[in-house]
Formats: C-alpha cells, structure tokens, sequence
C-alpha cells in the first residue's frame, strides 16, 4: 500500500501571560478553551483537568501561591470562591470567563489547573512489624491501640456498614466522619460547598458506602482502612491501631480537592483536640516536578510544620525487582549538544486511552522532543513530528493519517516551572485495526544537564499512574529503568513515603524480601525516597459489601444480616496504612511528638536484615518498620512543648544513688521505667525525692506528667 501522510493540525499557538509563572496545564486550557466546539478535539482528546458548572457559570479548579499580604479582594470581585488555606497556597475555583484578568493580578505568584489524580495477610504482617506486641503492652508499659489519635484516609470505595470499623469487641463504632465529594444534595462541611458530609453513626450507616464515582463502587479505602485501624470483627485480622477514630474522605478526582479534605480533616482535629495522621494510598506522576517542590507538596508541607499533621503515602507501585514489570524511566544525560532516542511501548487496562510521556530537566537549560513512527523492525520511517522545545511557547493537538487507515493522534504542552525547571508531556495514541504494527520513538535533544522521562498509561479519565517499557532497540538508544520511580505525593518533604515488602508470621522461614512492585527512590533533588518500609504483599483485609468489583474472599463474616467479605490485596497501597497504624500507636503513647520528630523515630529505628542489606537505600528507605522500638521511642521523646522546658522543674543528680531528686511547683506524677519499658515505681507528688534505693544498677527512665502534658528522661542507677 502506498503511504500517505495526512497532517490534521488543530492548534498550533503561543500565549503570553503575565510575570507570574502560569503551569503547563493552564496554558494548555487558556489556549484550548475558545476551541470548546472542536468535534475532533473533544472526541480524541482525554483531559487532565476538570470543569464545572456553579449556578450556570463555568469554573475550573486551580491551586495558587499567592504573595505575602496579597488582598483577596480582588480575586472574590473576579467571582473567584476561595476554598482552603495553607499559608501562601489556596485552593480556588476560578470562573472561566475572567481567566485572562485573573492570571494578570500581580499578587499571584504561581497559579496552576488542579490536575487530575488517580488511585493504585494483615495477621502475618502485624507480626512481622511486632505491631501485635505494642497492642498487648509487651516490653512497654501499657498495651497502646491509637486511641485517641485519628486516622484519617483519603480515598475511594469505603463501606461505611463494615463491621471492621467497630472495636474488636464489635460494639463501638468508630467513624467520626466521612465527607463524600462526589454526593450530590447532602449537606457540605462548613466552609466548602460540594459533597456530603457525615458525623453520626445513623447518617453514615443510613448512606452505606460512598458514591458511584468514575471508578464505579471501589473497595480500596475499605481494604486500607481496615489495615491501619480495623478492629477485625472477630477475625485475626485486626488492624495496626485498631483503638484508633476514623475519618474518611472520597474526594474528586483533583489536586484541589485532595488539599480540600485535608483541610476538613484538620480542621476536625482541630475542633476535637485530638493529633492526626492522614494516609494516601495512592499516587501519580502527571503533576509537579517530581522533586518535592509543587504547590501541592508546598501545601502539605505547610500542614506537617505548623499544624502538626502526620502525612504518609504509599511509594507506589512501578518498581521492578524481578524483571516482570515494566522500565518506564529513562534518563537522558548531555554534555554536549545531542539527540538521544528510546522506544517506548504501550498500555493495556480498562480505560486505557494512550500513553503519556512526562518530561522533566534537572537544570535550567531546555530541551527538545519530537516522536517518530517505525515500523516493526525499525526499517522504515512513516512519520516524524516537528521537534518542540520545552519553553512553553508551543501547544499543538495533531492528527496523523498514516497508510490511509492508521493514525497517530498527539499533543504536547510544555512550561518552564517555577523552580526553573523545564517541564512537558506528550499524549500518544495510535488508532488501528488489530495488533498495533508501528513502533514509537522519543527522541531528546539537549546541551548539557539531565532529562528524565516517564512512559505512563494515559485513561480516558484523564488520569494513569502505571508505567510501559522505555527500550534500547537501536544501538545507542537509552534502555528504560525503574529508578526515580515514586510519585506524587509520596516524592514530598511533607510525606512519608512508603515503600512494600513480603511480610511473615515470626516463625517463618519464608522470604521476606522487597515486592516486587515497590517503587524506588531518590527524588530528582536527590532527596531519600522512600523513608520505610512496611508489609504490602498478599494483606488481608475487609473488603466493601457494596464493591462492583469482582474478587475472591479469604472469608466472609455475616454482621446486622449483611455478609461482608475479608480479601487479600497486594500494593504499596497497604504498606503506607501499615505505618499510619504506627504511627498512631506513638502518638497515644507521646501526644506531643511533633511531625520531625515522628519521622526522626521511625528512620532511628527502622531495621535492617540479610534482605534490605544496608541502609538507607532508595529500595528500603532506612528500613523496616518496627512498632515496639518506635513506640518505646516516643516514650522517651520530649516535645519542644512539654513541661521540662519549664525551669522550675528540675531532676538531679544524674548518675544517681539511693534518691532522684524532683522539685517542681506544680503538681506532677512521676513513674520509673526499666529499659524494656516496665512500670517499676509511680508516685503522684512527690515530696522532693524518689527513692530508687531499690534499683540494681543500670539505665532507667522517668515520665514526668503534669497538666496533660508528660516528659521522659533516661538516669543512670549507680
């Protein structure tokens, strides 16, 4: 047949803006949106943002850093709604038709579309972290469940009526709330307008389960929540922090509504006075610049440092440790000015649209990209792109009719970020009858300084968070790798980052080594990702009744005449509640600990073995986690904030002898720990001294309590 080569170009254009750096997505939209009638467009195209329409007039949602003393003001007379704050970065819904004013205002330094985000045996692994000790008290001075800490998890397909959220003895309920974002004619929380928002028992077992959404009925969230707080509802699987409260948020499919529910849940934590840990068991590689340092990461951060809100997120799940997933990642390295090129394949999955290929410079100088067309053995060029710089002055939609009957359908948009760095992604798809018979090259041109470049599944959603293969299938041509391979949000300062190993029971010879999947480290600041690791392969857990799924139970159990099914799920996804349990174990034993200080304790403690060799490594973080010395940890831990910073307390002498010396002008309980964490001696007011005559010689700690507020401080007993 002879070939025929017909270019379709939509748009081809540049767009000037004001000062302040405006991202890739907004540009493409701002751009796009007088084009809204383009049948072709709207049919081929999946976006990675979403609309909305409020009282007849259309918004989109962005994220934006906003100058210190920034009048508002200007932004409400636009028609902006304001959503969440977090220090200089708001979430906003902004009306499109005054797109152009509010982009202009001085006071906004960096403004960007909320980009779509997408979702990725607990007996045998509470032992494999010794979860199951902390709960039973042993070598601690009490048993510790999380209570009084809140759990919260935001995420989708939550069985409200699961009989794990009760205690173990099934008779508590312990949903505090749950905020459905996607349900429509309920009532909001107070200071946002969209969702329903649950707080008593009746209301959340009245609604069920959380609304049929673009994943259909899920079961992720059920299966999470009860790892990291389930009380197990009589069966051995019983959930890290099984005292904990629950909160639960099913949010759209946006970086602003994230940040949103963040925000309700601190601001519940905050009304209850109660220390919060908000698990994400998901992840994304289609926002921010992949080094910690997005709006969003920003935002989060915010919410660690001065809000001491504890923040983990699964690693993800593009790892490749034993050869059967695929190399997504490639990084192209230039010294000099050179094209460097690699094959990248594509996806199979439901909703699966095309690839996405995201780019990003590790430095300030550019770079260009073009695609070109192969066939199956690379003899014969059937088409090639023009090659697009990465400055964000081109944003073309094309249509290429290869052979009469194939096509090759792309767009790439591309922005020079607020850190400097250059940033792009291509949406490939390849429309043919059959197998497809083209192959598909990336090629990068650059000067000097790095490119990385990510090959992921791009949905008919507009989202995709799992990689294709990068391959060398010329001499000289760059093989993929699963380096650099975690992703928002789990690649920011703010997160704990988690990765997923095959936990065991304690007398198990069995292999406890990495999954498979678990994705790897560093971020492009070279930050060490992940920081732990927890059990994340084959964990059981409760599954919702409600699911469209299909799945095979380990168990069922029948709760209030409904059968609700047990169902084990491998992913990253389980690992991060795994130390979000923990996590809350250390909190009720030291309320005070702040976010450094959590993150401080889990990596001194983290253990190594034969099978995480020596760490820290960007595959195990600083090891596996280990709940017993992390919480005997925290006991010993003092706050910036706790009472021994008060100078009219004060301990001596340290060595001591026969009697430890308290004086203090205010009431206190003061109670003796050996090493292993037993209770030896508790005395409320002390009248100047302990006696500790007692005592054989060794290392001891002391807990001093006052006004809610405690301190530990190891002695020496001489």
């Amino acid at each position: 047949m002879k070939k025929q080569i017909l270019l379709l170009v939509l748009i081809v254009s540049g767009f000037t803006l004001s000062a302040q750096n405006v991202g890739l997505y907004l540009k493409y939209f701002m751009v796009n949106k007088n084009n809204k009638e383009n049948k072709v467009t709207n049919k081929l195209f999946p976006e990675h943002y979403t609309e909305m329409k409020i009282a007849g007039k259309d918004y989109i949602p962005v994220i934006m850093r906003i100058k210190p003393d920034c009048n508002l003001t200007e932004l409400t007379k636009l028609g902006c709604i304001i959503k969440s704050n977090f220090g200089k970065i708001y979430t906003v819904l902004l009306p499109v038709e005054n797109l152009e004013k509010i982009v202009k205002i001085k006071d906004i330094d960096e403004i960007e579309v909320a980009r779509k985000v997408g979702i990725p045996n607990l007996k045998d692994a509470s032992e494999d972290i010794n979860a199951d000790y902390v709960r039973q008290g042993i070598e601690l001075p009490q048993g510790y469940t999380g209570k009084g800490v809140i759990l919260g998890d935001s995420d989708w397909g939550i069985d409200y009526t699961h009989p794990i959220f009760y205690d173990t003895t099934m008779t508590e309920y312990r949903i505090i709330g749950a905020w459905d974002q996607f349900r429509i004619g309920g009532t909001p929380p107070e200071g946002f307008n969209y969702g329903s928002v649950f707080y008593s028992k009746e209301d959340l077992l009245a609604a069920g389960c959380d609304t049929n959404n673009i994943y259909e009925r899920g079961n992720h969230a059920t299966h999470v929540g009860g790892i990291m707080g389930g009380g197990g509802a009589g069966t051995p699987y019983i959930g890290i922090a099984c005292g904990s409260d629950l909160l639960f948020a099913s949010w759209l499919v946006t970086e602003d509504a994230v940040l949103d529910s963040y925000s309700w849940m601190r601001n519940v934590a905050k009304e209850r006075n109660q220390r919060l840990v908000i698990n994400n068991s998901w992840g994304i590689y289609q926002f921010g610049c992949m080094d910690g340092t997005s709006m969003f990461d920003e935002a989060v951060k915010y919410m660690s440092d001065e809000d001491s809100v504890i923040f983990t997120s699964s690693a993800g799940n593009n790892g490749n440790h034993t050869g059967v997933y695929p190399n997504f990642h490639i990084k192209a390295r230039f010294s000099a000015q050179d094209t460097l090129s690699s094959n990248f394949e594509f996806s199979k999955g439901n909703n699966y649209w095309g690839q996405s290929l995201m780019l990003i410079g590790d430095s300030i100088e550019t770079f260009s990209t073009k695609i070109s067309v192969y066939n199956w053995n690379y003899s014969q060029k059937y088409f090639e792109t023009e090659c697009i710089n990465a400055n964000g002055t081109a944003i073309p939609d094309t249509v290429a009719i290869i052979n009469s009957t194939d096509s090759v359908i792309y767009r790439v948009f591309s922005s020079i970020q607020a850190n400097g760095r250059p940033l792009q992604q291509w949406d490939v798809r390849v429309g043919c009858a059959g197998p497809m018979p083209y192959k598909l090259v990336l090629s990068i041109t650059g000067a000097n300084g790095n490119v990385h470049a990510w090959n992921i599944a791009c949905l008919t959603t507009g989202v995709g968070n799992w990689g294709a293969n990068f391959n060398d299938a010329q001499v000289d041509w760059l093989k993929g790798d699963y380096e650099y391979s975690i992703g928002e949000p789990a690649i920011g300062d703010g997160m704990i980052a988690v990765a997923a190993y095959q936990g065991q029971n304690r007398t198990s010879t069995a292999p406890s080594n990495i999954a498979p999947f678990s994705s790897t480290g560093p971020n492009l600041n070279g930050a060490m990702k992940p920081e732990i690791a927890a059990p994340g392969y084959n964990v059981v857990s409760g599954y919702s009744s409600f699911t469209t799924d299909s799945y095979i139970p380990v168990r069922t159990v029948t709760f209030n005449g409904r059968t609700y099914p047990f169902v084990k799920a491998s992913g990253t996804s389980m690992s991060c509640p795994m130390v979000s349990g923990v996590i809350a174990l250390m909190l009720e034993a030291n309320p005070k600990l702040t976010s450094a200080q959590v993150r401080e304790i889990l990596i001194e403690t983290a253990r190594e073995d034969s099978y995480t060799g020596i760490c820290p490594n960007y595959t195990w973080g600083y090891g596996k986690i280990d709940a017993v010395a992390a919480v005997k940890e925290a006991l010993k831990f003092v706050s910036i904030t706790d009472i021994y910073n008060d100078e009219q307390i004060k301990i001596y002498p340290n060595p001591a002898f026969d009697k430890l010396n308290v004086e203090t002008s205010k009431p206190v309980t003061c109670v003796v720990y050996d090493i292993e964490g037993r209770k030896l001696i508790e005395e409320a007011n002390p009248n100047s001294f302990i006696n500790i005559d007692k005592l054989k010689t060794g290392i001891y700690f002391v807990e001093i309590i006052s006004d809610n507020s405690k301190v530990i401080r190891k002695f020496i007993k001489k």
